[in-house]
Protein backbone atom coordinates (compact mmCIF):
# COMPACT_ATOMS: atom_id res chain seq x y z
CA UNK A 1 0.00 0.00 0.00
CA UNK A 2 3.35 2.60 0.41
CA UNK A 3 4.56 1.84 -2.38
CA UNK A 4 1.38 2.31 -4.62
CA UNK A 5 1.44 5.86 -2.50
CA UNK A 6 5.02 6.57 -3.28
CA UNK A 7 4.41 5.64 -7.03
CA UNK A 8 1.61 8.21 -7.02
CA UNK A 9 2.84 11.37 -5.62
CA UNK A 10 5.98 10.79 -7.99
CA UNK A 11 3.64 10.60 -11.42
CA UNK A 12 1.78 13.83 -9.86
CA UNK A 13 4.94 15.78 -9.42
CA UNK A 14 5.85 14.76 -12.86
CA UNK A 15 2.87 15.90 -14.20
CA UNK A 16 2.77 19.09 -12.69
CA UNK A 17 6.22 19.86 -13.48
CA UNK A 18 6.04 19.54 -17.20
CA UNK A 19 2.82 21.29 -17.28
CA UNK A 20 4.70 23.90 -15.60
CA UNK A 21 7.17 24.11 -18.55
CA UNK A 22 4.65 24.16 -20.98
CA UNK A 23 3.70 27.71 -19.61
CA UNK A 24 6.83 29.31 -19.38
CA UNK A 25 7.40 27.93 -22.74
CA UNK A 26 4.13 29.61 -24.31
CA UNK A 27 4.79 32.80 -22.13
CA UNK A 28 7.96 33.15 -23.69
CA UNK A 29 7.08 32.81 -27.30
CA UNK A 30 4.85 35.17 -27.41
CA UNK A 31 6.64 38.44 -28.98
CA UNK A 32 6.68 42.05 -26.99
CA UNK A 33 5.12 44.85 -28.11
CA UNK A 34 7.72 47.61 -29.06
CA UNK A 35 7.35 51.00 -28.73
CA UNK A 36 7.47 52.43 -32.27
CA UNK A 37 9.46 55.54 -33.15
CA UNK A 38 7.38 56.93 -36.36
CA UNK A 39 8.17 59.76 -39.02
CA UNK A 40 4.59 61.09 -40.76
CA UNK A 41 4.79 62.40 -43.99
CA UNK A 42 4.39 65.43 -44.58
CA UNK A 43 7.82 67.68 -46.19
CA UNK A 44 7.55 67.72 -50.15
CA UNK A 45 10.36 68.30 -52.71
CA UNK A 46 10.05 69.36 -56.29
CA UNK A 47 13.23 68.40 -57.81
CA UNK A 48 16.44 66.90 -56.50
CA UNK A 49 20.12 68.40 -55.60
CA UNK A 50 23.78 67.24 -57.02
CA UNK A 51 26.47 68.94 -55.79
CA UNK A 52 29.99 68.79 -57.25
CA UNK A 53 33.02 69.41 -56.02
CA UNK A 54 35.23 71.74 -58.45
CA UNK A 55 37.98 74.71 -58.43
CA UNK A 56 37.34 78.64 -59.01
CA UNK A 57 39.02 79.35 -62.13
CA UNK A 58 39.56 82.62 -64.46
CA UNK A 59 36.61 83.50 -66.98
CA UNK A 60 39.44 84.79 -69.73
CA UNK A 61 42.86 83.94 -69.30
CA UNK A 62 44.89 85.56 -72.81
CA UNK A 63 48.47 85.09 -73.32
CA UNK A 64 49.91 88.61 -74.74
CA UNK A 65 52.50 88.99 -77.05
CA UNK A 66 53.85 91.64 -80.19
CA UNK A 67 52.72 91.85 -83.23
CA UNK A 68 56.09 93.27 -84.20
CA UNK A 69 60.06 92.57 -83.21
CA UNK A 70 61.98 95.28 -81.72
CA UNK A 71 63.99 95.81 -78.38
CA UNK A 72 61.89 96.51 -75.17
CA UNK A 73 61.31 99.33 -72.95
CA UNK A 74 61.83 99.21 -69.08
CA UNK A 75 59.27 96.52 -67.94
CA UNK A 76 57.33 98.06 -64.89
CA UNK A 77 55.15 95.24 -64.23
CA UNK A 78 54.68 92.79 -61.19
CA UNK A 79 52.76 89.27 -61.22
CA UNK A 80 50.17 90.11 -58.91
CA UNK A 81 49.42 93.95 -60.63
CA UNK A 82 45.80 94.76 -61.00
CA UNK A 83 45.35 96.38 -64.66
CA UNK A 84 42.65 98.51 -66.31
CA UNK A 85 41.10 98.13 -70.24
CA UNK A 86 43.17 100.15 -72.26
CA UNK A 87 46.46 100.18 -69.93
CA UNK A 88 50.23 100.31 -71.80
CA UNK A 89 51.52 96.48 -70.48
CA UNK A 90 54.85 96.83 -72.48
CA UNK A 91 56.21 98.73 -74.76
CA UNK A 92 59.65 98.54 -77.66
CA UNK A 93 61.36 101.21 -78.63
CA UNK A 94 59.31 103.73 -80.97
CA UNK A 95 62.86 105.48 -81.94
CA UNK A 96 63.20 103.41 -85.30
CA UNK A 97 59.64 102.83 -85.89
CA UNK A 98 58.80 107.00 -85.63
CA UNK A 99 61.96 106.94 -87.82
CA UNK A 100 60.31 104.75 -90.45
CA UNK A 101 57.43 107.30 -90.25
CA UNK A 102 59.09 109.98 -91.18
CA UNK A 103 60.95 108.50 -93.70
CA UNK A 104 57.25 107.10 -95.00
CA UNK A 105 56.10 110.66 -94.94
CA UNK A 106 58.53 112.11 -96.60
CA UNK A 107 57.90 109.41 -99.29
CA UNK A 108 54.19 110.95 -99.68
CA UNK A 109 55.28 114.36 -99.89
CA UNK A 110 57.61 113.08 -103.20
CA UNK A 111 55.19 111.28 -104.75
CA UNK A 112 52.22 114.03 -103.61
CA UNK A 113 54.95 116.56 -105.76
CA UNK A 114 55.97 114.22 -108.67
CA UNK A 115 51.85 114.29 -109.11
CA UNK A 116 51.41 117.72 -109.47
CA UNK A 117 53.75 117.81 -111.95
CA UNK A 118 52.40 115.04 -114.08
CA UNK A 119 48.82 116.67 -113.77
CA UNK A 120 50.38 120.24 -115.08
CA UNK A 121 52.39 118.76 -117.68
CA UNK A 122 49.15 116.58 -118.78
CA UNK A 123 46.99 119.85 -118.55
CA UNK A 124 49.73 121.34 -120.85
CA UNK A 125 49.90 118.69 -123.45
CA UNK A 126 46.00 118.33 -123.46
CA UNK A 127 45.80 121.93 -124.59
CA UNK A 128 48.03 121.36 -127.51
CA UNK A 129 46.73 118.32 -129.00
CA UNK A 130 43.98 120.09 -129.21
CA UNK A 131 45.64 123.30 -130.99
CA UNK A 132 47.52 120.88 -132.93
CA UNK A 133 50.76 122.17 -131.69
CA UNK A 134 52.17 118.83 -130.14
CA UNK A 135 52.09 115.03 -131.21
CA UNK A 136 49.53 112.24 -130.25
CA UNK A 137 52.57 110.48 -128.65
CA UNK A 138 53.89 112.75 -126.56
CA UNK A 139 50.13 113.43 -125.37
CA UNK A 140 49.96 109.57 -124.84
CA UNK A 141 53.58 109.62 -122.48
CA UNK A 142 52.22 112.58 -120.30
CA UNK A 143 49.05 109.99 -119.44
CA UNK A 144 51.06 107.36 -118.81
CA UNK A 145 53.49 109.70 -116.59
CA UNK A 146 50.55 110.76 -114.69
CA UNK A 147 49.05 107.26 -113.72
CA UNK A 148 51.83 106.13 -112.68
CA UNK A 149 52.76 109.01 -110.50
CA UNK A 150 49.16 108.36 -108.83
CA UNK A 151 49.88 104.91 -108.15
CA UNK A 152 53.40 106.08 -106.35
CA UNK A 153 51.30 108.22 -104.09
CA UNK A 154 48.72 105.32 -103.67
CA UNK A 155 51.82 103.12 -102.86
CA UNK A 156 53.32 106.04 -100.50
CA UNK A 157 50.61 106.37 -98.45
CA UNK A 158 49.96 102.73 -98.14
CA UNK A 159 53.83 102.79 -96.37
CA UNK A 160 53.07 105.71 -94.51
CA UNK A 161 49.78 103.86 -92.97
CA UNK A 162 52.15 100.66 -92.47
CA UNK A 163 54.37 102.04 -90.57
CA UNK A 164 52.05 104.22 -88.10
CA UNK A 165 50.72 101.17 -87.57
CA UNK A 166 53.64 99.43 -86.46
CA UNK A 167 54.32 102.68 -84.17
CA UNK A 168 50.70 101.61 -82.77
CA UNK A 169 51.79 97.97 -82.55
CA UNK A 170 54.80 98.40 -80.48
CA UNK A 171 52.61 99.11 -77.40
CA UNK A 172 51.21 96.30 -75.79
CA UNK A 173 47.78 96.96 -74.51
CA UNK A 174 45.19 95.16 -71.94
CA UNK A 175 42.83 93.03 -73.75
CA UNK A 176 40.69 93.27 -70.41
CA UNK A 177 40.39 94.62 -66.81
CA UNK A 178 42.60 91.59 -64.82
CA UNK A 179 45.47 90.79 -63.14
CA UNK A 180 49.18 89.79 -64.14
CA UNK A 181 49.62 86.23 -63.92
CA UNK A 182 52.97 85.73 -65.46
CA UNK A 183 56.09 87.76 -67.08
CA UNK A 184 58.13 85.83 -69.40
CA UNK A 185 60.33 89.01 -70.73
CA UNK A 186 63.09 91.27 -68.80
CA UNK A 187 63.37 94.63 -69.07
CA UNK A 188 65.52 95.89 -72.68
CA UNK A 189 65.05 92.47 -73.62
CA UNK A 190 64.89 92.02 -78.03
CA UNK A 191 61.30 90.34 -78.51
CA UNK A 192 60.31 89.07 -82.07
CA UNK A 193 56.48 89.07 -83.32
CA UNK A 194 54.54 86.42 -81.17
CA UNK A 195 57.05 85.55 -78.67
CA UNK A 196 55.17 85.40 -75.56
CA UNK A 197 55.13 89.02 -72.77
CA UNK A 198 53.09 88.31 -69.97
CA UNK A 199 49.81 86.54 -69.04
CA UNK A 200 46.47 88.45 -67.59
CA UNK A 201 43.41 87.06 -66.52
CA UNK A 202 40.53 88.77 -65.64
CA UNK A 203 39.52 89.01 -62.25
CA UNK A 204 35.76 90.20 -62.68
CA UNK A 205 34.05 86.36 -63.04
CA UNK A 206 35.31 83.00 -63.11
CA UNK A 207 34.38 79.93 -64.14
CA UNK A 208 33.79 76.28 -62.98
CA UNK A 209 34.48 73.26 -65.28
CA UNK A 210 33.02 69.67 -63.49
CA UNK A 211 31.61 66.32 -65.07
CA UNK A 212 28.02 65.03 -64.65
CA UNK A 213 26.52 61.57 -65.03
CA UNK A 214 23.90 61.39 -68.36
CA UNK A 215 20.73 61.36 -66.82
CA UNK A 216 21.81 64.73 -64.71
CA UNK A 217 23.48 65.95 -68.09
CA UNK A 218 20.23 65.56 -69.55
CA UNK A 219 18.02 68.20 -67.77
CA UNK A 220 20.79 70.59 -68.33
CA UNK A 221 20.27 74.09 -69.90
CA UNK A 222 22.53 77.10 -71.55
CA UNK A 223 21.52 79.94 -68.98
CA UNK A 224 20.15 77.66 -66.06
CA UNK A 225 20.81 78.81 -62.72
CA UNK A 226 23.40 77.38 -60.13
CA UNK A 227 23.80 77.33 -56.95
CA UNK A 228 27.94 77.94 -55.32
CA UNK A 229 29.73 77.66 -52.07
CA UNK A 230 32.76 78.58 -51.16
CA UNK A 231 34.80 76.18 -48.66
CA UNK A 232 36.90 78.77 -47.14
CA UNK A 233 33.46 81.30 -46.82
CA UNK A 234 30.68 78.56 -45.64
CA UNK A 235 28.59 81.37 -44.79
CA UNK A 236 28.95 83.07 -48.60
CA UNK A 237 25.60 81.81 -51.02
CA UNK A 238 26.56 82.82 -54.46
CA UNK A 239 24.68 81.92 -58.42
CA UNK A 240 25.89 80.97 -61.14
CA UNK A 241 24.76 80.23 -64.30
CA UNK A 242 25.46 77.24 -67.12
CA UNK A 243 27.38 79.08 -69.54
CA UNK A 244 28.90 75.41 -72.00
CA UNK A 245 27.60 71.95 -72.41
CA UNK A 246 30.18 69.71 -74.05
CA UNK A 247 28.56 67.58 -76.59
CA UNK A 248 30.87 64.94 -75.86
CA UNK A 249 31.63 62.45 -72.70
CA UNK A 250 34.66 63.39 -71.45
CA UNK A 251 35.00 59.55 -69.50
CA UNK A 252 32.53 57.10 -70.18
CA UNK A 253 28.99 58.58 -69.37
CA UNK A 254 30.24 61.57 -67.78
CA UNK A 255 30.05 65.12 -69.99
CA UNK A 256 31.82 68.50 -69.47
CA UNK A 257 29.91 71.39 -67.80
CA UNK A 258 31.14 75.04 -67.93
CA UNK A 259 29.21 77.59 -64.90
CA UNK A 260 30.40 81.30 -65.13
CA UNK A 261 29.89 83.27 -61.89
CA UNK A 262 30.20 87.21 -61.59
CA UNK A 263 32.79 88.26 -58.99
CA UNK A 264 30.87 90.35 -57.04
CA UNK A 265 31.95 89.65 -53.26
CA UNK A 266 35.64 90.66 -52.07
CA UNK A 267 37.80 87.87 -51.39
CA UNK A 268 36.93 85.31 -54.11
CA UNK A 269 40.44 84.48 -56.09
CA UNK A 270 40.93 81.37 -58.28
CA UNK A 271 41.78 78.47 -57.32
CA UNK A 272 39.60 78.34 -54.73
CA UNK A 273 37.57 75.47 -53.98
CA UNK A 274 33.73 75.23 -54.65
CA UNK A 275 30.94 73.18 -54.57
CA UNK A 276 28.54 73.88 -57.64
CA UNK A 277 24.53 72.81 -56.61
CA UNK A 278 22.51 71.64 -58.97
CA UNK A 279 18.47 71.47 -59.06
CA UNK A 280 17.55 68.15 -61.53
CA UNK A 281 13.56 66.23 -61.76
CA UNK A 282 13.10 63.82 -59.83
CA UNK A 283 13.33 60.21 -60.76
CA UNK A 284 9.78 58.40 -61.05
CA UNK A 285 7.46 60.93 -60.68
CA UNK A 286 7.56 65.17 -61.06
CA UNK A 287 7.95 65.63 -57.10
CA UNK A 288 8.47 63.55 -53.66
CA UNK A 289 8.21 63.56 -50.09
CA UNK A 290 11.33 64.30 -47.78
CA UNK A 291 11.94 61.27 -45.48
CA UNK A 292 14.92 60.52 -42.78
CA UNK A 293 17.24 58.11 -43.81
CA UNK A 294 16.57 55.88 -40.79
CA UNK A 295 13.51 54.92 -42.10
CA UNK A 296 15.03 52.33 -45.29
CA UNK A 297 14.92 48.50 -44.15
CA UNK A 298 18.49 47.05 -44.06
CA UNK A 299 17.56 45.13 -47.05
CA UNK A 300 16.30 47.81 -49.60
CA UNK A 301 17.47 51.35 -50.88
CA UNK A 302 20.98 50.96 -50.52
CA UNK A 303 21.47 52.94 -53.65
CA UNK A 304 19.46 55.89 -52.24
CA UNK A 305 17.63 55.49 -55.93
CA UNK A 306 15.17 53.29 -57.11
CA UNK A 307 12.91 50.82 -55.29
CA UNK A 308 13.67 50.61 -51.49
CA UNK A 309 11.31 48.92 -48.80
CA UNK A 310 9.86 50.80 -45.87
CA UNK A 311 7.59 49.72 -42.48
CA UNK A 312 4.24 51.46 -42.66
CA UNK A 313 2.02 51.87 -39.70
CA UNK A 314 -1.24 50.63 -39.68
CA UNK A 315 -3.47 52.64 -36.73
CA UNK A 316 -6.28 50.04 -37.13
CA UNK A 317 -4.22 46.93 -36.23
CA UNK A 318 -1.50 48.37 -34.18
CA UNK A 319 0.97 46.77 -36.41
CA UNK A 320 3.93 47.03 -38.87
CA UNK A 321 3.82 46.11 -42.41
CA UNK A 322 6.60 46.02 -45.03
CA UNK A 323 5.87 48.29 -47.84
CA UNK A 324 7.53 49.12 -50.95
CA UNK A 325 8.71 52.76 -52.04
CA UNK A 326 10.29 54.91 -54.58
CA UNK A 327 13.23 56.83 -53.81
CA UNK A 328 14.45 59.38 -56.52
CA UNK A 329 17.67 61.02 -54.98
CA UNK A 330 18.53 62.47 -52.15
CA UNK A 331 18.26 66.15 -51.28
CA UNK A 332 19.38 67.81 -47.83
CA UNK A 333 20.57 64.21 -46.31
CA UNK A 334 17.17 63.45 -47.06
CA UNK A 335 15.59 60.79 -48.80
CA UNK A 336 13.05 61.97 -51.72
CA UNK A 337 10.21 59.28 -52.12
CA UNK A 338 8.26 59.69 -55.11
CA UNK A 339 6.32 56.50 -54.57
CA UNK A 340 4.43 54.90 -53.12
CA UNK A 341 3.62 57.06 -49.89
CA UNK A 342 0.99 59.87 -49.39
CA UNK A 343 0.42 62.66 -47.25
CA UNK A 344 0.52 61.56 -43.68
CA UNK A 345 1.31 58.10 -43.81
CA UNK A 346 3.22 56.90 -40.77
CA UNK A 347 6.51 55.19 -41.34
CA UNK A 348 9.00 53.71 -38.70
CA UNK A 349 12.25 55.96 -38.42
CA UNK A 350 14.12 54.18 -35.71
CA UNK A 351 15.10 50.97 -35.05
CA UNK A 352 13.65 49.27 -38.36
CA UNK A 353 16.41 46.48 -37.96
CA UNK A 354 14.42 45.14 -35.13
CA UNK A 355 11.00 45.13 -37.15
CA UNK A 356 9.00 42.23 -38.67
CA UNK A 357 6.14 41.91 -40.94
CA UNK A 358 3.14 42.38 -39.01
CA UNK A 359 4.90 43.18 -35.47
CA UNK A 360 2.49 44.73 -33.32
CA UNK A 361 3.93 48.23 -31.74
CA UNK A 362 3.09 50.96 -29.58
CA UNK A 363 3.16 54.33 -31.79
CA UNK A 364 5.47 57.41 -29.66
CA UNK A 365 4.79 60.48 -29.88
CA UNK A 366 5.31 61.37 -33.65
CA UNK A 367 8.19 63.31 -35.53
CA UNK A 368 7.56 65.45 -38.65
Amino acid sequence: MRRLLSRFLICAIVIFGLQGCSEKKQESSEQPVRGLRGYKVAAKAESRVRRFPTVLQPADVSGLAFEISGPLKAVTLTVGQKVQLGDVLAEIDPRSLQTQVEQAGAGVQQAQAQLDNAEADFQRKEDLLKKGVTTQAAFDQSKAALLTSRAQLDQAKRQLDLADHNLDRSKLVAPFSGTVARIDVKSFAQVTAGQPILTLYSDDRFEMSFLVPAPTFQSLKVGQPVAVSVADMPDLSLKGEIKELGSKAEQVSAFPVVVRLENNHAGLNAGMSVEVTIEEPLIGGPSGFLLPLSVLAPEGGKELQGPATVFLYDGETSTVKRHGITIGGVRDNRLIVTQGLGAGDIVASAGVSYLADGQKVKLLPLQE
